[in-house]
């Protein structure tokens, strides 16, 4: 349908248009005009999401999340801040509030929980986007009433907020108090083990005399190679020398046995010039036989002395070895005994360690949430308060109006098409055209009382184009 066709529908019909405009208008005119006011008092909160906790020194994850602002959100719209404003302004000790909650449940319930969900009725709590306040808006008939029950909510989320803070807080210190006392008395219990076992062995943990000890331990081992060395070499110099005695080094190294071998030699050497000048029986040869014989016996009575010294040297080092590895070994038992029971020391000083530690981190988690279970601020804070407002939220008179006209229009143009719908008519000429499919010659005009000057010629006037040839049917 064009615009000119709904205009000659409504020019038609305009007194349905009119009648359900006038309705329309009417209606929504005397409801806003009976409306009672209202008013709407608005306060708000800020939360803190940048600076570290005073008390636990860092900022909590969590904190930051766009969920949390929500969740705060849902904390002022909940049951229990509504409680807490319910008790705090005292309303359930209002009488005419317990008059209604009869009406209106037959005493059936429990009448603060009724009190908190008619005021959470007409509760609006809303976040500001890019920001982290939150507003509060409470609409009544009383501007007072109004403001003072959207701060009454502000502080009773406030407190709420504390108190979901400090009462886990205030739960888990009498858990942490009672388990540092029991990790005290395993700490004392550790630290009277570690005392009594070192009073028992007469030591300290941090003792220096095994280090001592095991310097000589280390000692007597070095003293030990040294005479496993001296022994193997007197011992070969023993099997030489009782092997060819006159060859060893220690024989040849005297100069005893050296002076006596030159001795024998130059006797020899004389005995046999003068046996072959003098003859076997002469008593020079026969006395200087006689002094080589002495000389050969003093030469192996001093290879047999040096022999046996050797033997001798040989014996007292194995001897001194013997000795040597003795004192090793009873070092080394003596050092272990040592080692043992210092191990055991440190086996019980580290219980008491182990111990300390816990009773020092379950001390210090006890000594926070005795701070946190004392704290009084929140990272929340009142922005602005509320008070009373001076003009109605509602009802919008302007808006209402406005609406109400847009509305009566549509509903006015919405019905004067359906009636058209269902009475159909031929309303402009351009519709006789498309539906005839042929021109209009002429139009015959409204039976409506005219004016006396007017043309006859004007009322017959053609109303389209130049009537077109007709077709020739020939």
């Amino acid at each position: 349908m064009t615009f000119s066709q709904i205009f000659a529908v409504l020019r038609a019909r305009w007194m349905v248009a009119l009648a359900a405009f006038t309705l329309v208008f009417g209606t929504v005119a005397i409801i806003t005009l009976l409306t009672p006011k209202s008013y709407t008092a608005n306060a708000s909160v800020i939360l803190d999401v940048k600076n570290a906790d005073p008390i636990a020194g860092m900022v909590s994850p969590s904190i930051a999340s766009p969920a949390y602002l929500m969740t705060q959100v849902d904390v002022i719209m909940s049951n229990r801040v509504a409680l807490k404003v319910v008790r705090t302004l005292k309303l359930n000790e209002n009488p005419d509030m317990r008059a209604r909650w009869i009406a209106s449940t037959k005493g059936t319930g429990s009448f603060e929980g009724w009190l908190a969900n008619v005021l959470r009725i007409n509760l609006e709590a809303r976040p500001s986007r890019g920001s982290n306040v939150i507003y509060v808006s409470y609409q009544a008939a009383d501007p007072g009433f109004a403001s003072a029950i959207a701060n009454a909510f502000v502080q009773a989320y406030l407190e709420t907020t504390l108190e979901l803070r400090t009462s886990p807080a205030k739960q888990s210190k009498d858990f942490f108090d009672a388990n540092t006392r029991s990790l005290r008395a395993a700490l004392e219990a550790a630290q009277t083990r570690l005392s009594a076992y070192q009073q028992s062995q007469g030591i300290l943990v941090t003792d220096a005399r095994i280090d001592v000890e095991t310097a000589r331990l280390n000692e007597l081992s070095s003293q030990l190679v040294t005479m496993q060395s001296a022994v193997a070499d007197s011992g070969s110099r023993q099997a030489a020398a009782n092997a060819q005695g006159d060859k060893s080094p220690d024989v040849m190294a005297s100069p005893l046995v050296a002076s006596l071998k030159s001795d024998l030699v130059r006797q020899q050497t004389a005995l046999e010039q003068l046996t072959t000048r003098l003859g076997e029986a002469h008593p020079q040869v026969v006395e200087l036989k006689t002094g080589i014989t002495e000389t050969a016996r003093k030469l192996d009575a001093e290879i047999k002395r040096m022999t046996s010294s050797v033997g001798v040297g040989n014996a007292v080092n194995v001897s001194r070895m013997n000795q040597v590895r003795a004192s090793l070994e009873e070092q080394r038992g003596k050092v272990m005994r040592m080692k043992a029971v210092r191990d055991e020391a440190a086996i019980l000083e580290r219980d008491v360690d182990n111990a300390q530690r816990a009773y020092d981190g379950v001390l210090a988690r006890m000594n926070n949430t005795n701070l946190e279970s004392q704290a009084n601020q929140a990272n929340v804070s009142a922005l602005e308060n509320a008070t009373p407002p001076s003009l109605p939220s509602s009802p919008r008179v302007l808006l209402n109006v406005a609406l109400g006209g847009m509305g009566a229009a549509a509903v006015a143009l919405a019905l004067v098409l359906l009636i058209e719908r269902l009475d159909r008519r031929l309303r402009t000429v351009a519709e006789v055209e498309h539906l005839l499919q042929h021109g209009v010659i002429g139009a015959i005009p409204s039976f409506k009382k005219r004016k006396p000057s007017a043309d006859v010629s004007e009322r017959f006037r053609l109303e389209s184009t130049p009537v077109p040839a007709l077709p020739n049917k020939a």
